[in-house]
């Protein structure tokens, strides 16, 4: 019964936090994409079957992936942004080389977890582990603010239920 008022707390502090979040943008609100980009948007188009085949292994517990998110890959001092699109059972349903005006979710990642989900024999698995040790990180979209809270507070307790 403690812990409800505490998680109340914790996202009305974070609300507050994430209220004053500027987002640094490039002058037309894309991402760089880079030659190396299109290399790893093959990868990642290659990996999506046998992602799919192990969708079962992503247990992130009562969190569910269903819709658009859009991700966010470092690359060296450039950012590629793709979109994705999964289903209630976190399969992937759709992969775009371009980010989603519709997107509620941010994945940020780098390069190197990516090529480490892509040479797994079971990326779907090697994804849940790498939520796990905070190597891709979901949050809110800009300008999504209720999604923004929603996975401020699902990070900060992850720990309980990944």
């Amino acid at each position: 019964m403690r812990r409800i008022p505490l998680i109340l707390a914790v996202a009305v502090l974070l609300a507050g936090a994430l209220a004053g979040v500027a987002v640094a943008q490039s002058d037309d609100g894309a991402a760089a994409q880079t030659n190396g980009g299109d290399d790893l948007y093959e990868s990642l188009e290659e990996m999506v079957p046998a992602y799919n085949e192990n969708a079962d292994s992503v247990d992130l517990g009562p969190v569910n992936l269903a819709g658009t998110s859009n991700i966010y890959i470092q690359d060296g001092s450039s950012e590629v942004t793709y979109s994705i699109t999964m289903d209630r059972q976190n399969r992937i349903t759709d992969l775009d080389d371009s980010r989603s005006e519709d997107a509620r979710r941010k994945i940020t990642t780098d390069r190197e977890t990516v090529e480490e989900l892509v040479a797994a024999d079971n990326p779907a698995a090697a994804f849940r582990n790498a939520v796990a040790d905070d190597d891709i990180v979901i949050t809110g979209e800009t300008g999504k603010p209720v999604e923004r809270v929603k996975w401020a507070v699902i990070n900060a307790v992850k720990g309980f239920f990944i």
